[in-house]
């Protein structure tokens, strides 16, 4: 199976490479029994998985995150998850584990993405939602809260009126207007997702990277300004760079190493 589906199952979620593209890492939330509510144990594994793939010997070049069953996660479980004194830590270091990784990470959202689930599709770079998709918060009507970074984050990645709509009003957002408003970048199944990030692992990892974390650290006084800079420049100095001039004189598709 190209996914690697035959992988097994740990903290449930399923880590593998795509067997096509080993560039491409894969990782699957698997309780579709619970509607892959996430839980203290869920979201270790994922940063866990996150963090292995991008400090392998030989690391992936894009993510794919995506969900077994009709819903993509149904956020923390709330006879417990959500309440649990380690579940917040568990969630922030998988959010900043995905947001940090130096590679593009997709979330192929193809059910419902609710509460923490939500906030689990907002830390990833691009996403792909499929006719049956919808993300929202439902914080006003359990009288939660969120951390100023997601609010901060839906208002950049949703749109100001949008990201009011769905944290004060408890809105949802689909499929037509994730792709109309740019919040996904594409409208259709978990195959496409899986093309795109096949597709993406062939570009050029570097730039990827410095795009990812100048847009994640906009800040200029930012203590990551001097590694942005420095990784903008390195980009124009790198061996993919005359790879990239190289293959358009020959005519063919470049090969790009990284470096």
């Amino acid at each position: 199976m190209a996914e690697g589906q035959d992988a097994p199952v740990n903290d449930g979620i399923r880590v593998a490479r795509d067997e096509s593209v080993p560039a491409v890492g894969v990782i699957t939330l698997c309780r579709p029994d619970r509607r892959n509510a996430l839980d203290a144990d869920v979201c270790g594994a994922v940063a866990d998985a996150v963090e292995e793939f991008v400090t392998a010997g030989d690391p992936v070049r894009v993510i794919l995150l995506r969900a077994e069953g009709p819903a993509f996660c149904a956020g923390a479980n709330l006879k417990g998850g959500v309440y649990a004194t380690d579940f917040f830590s568990g969630l922030e270091r998988m959010i900043r584990a995905i947001s940090e990784a130096p590679v593009p990470i997709i979330a192929d959202v193809q059910g419902p993405a609710v509460g923490a689930g939500c906030q689990l599709v907002l830390a990833c770079d691009l996403r792909v939602m499929g006719p049956k998709a919808r993300v929202w918060v439902p914080a006003v009507h359990h009288g939660f809260s969120l951390d100023r970074w997601t609010v901060q984050r839906a208002v950049e990645l949703l749109g100001g009126s949008v990201a009011r709509n769905v944290l004060i009003a408890g809105a949802q957002v689909g499929q037509s207007m994730a792709v109309a408003n740019g919040f996904a970048m594409l409208g259709g199944p978990s195959h496409d997702a899986l093309e795109l990030a096949r597709t993406m692992s062939r570009q050029a990892p570097m730039p990827m990277h410095y795009f990812k974390l100048a847009m994640n650290n906009p800040d200029p006084d930012s203590e990551l300004a001097g590694e942005i800079d420095r990784l903008g420049g390195a980009c124009w100095l790198s061996r993919d760079v005359t790879e990239a001039r190289r293959a358009r004189e020959e005519k063919r598709a470049p090969i790009f190493e990284g470096r």
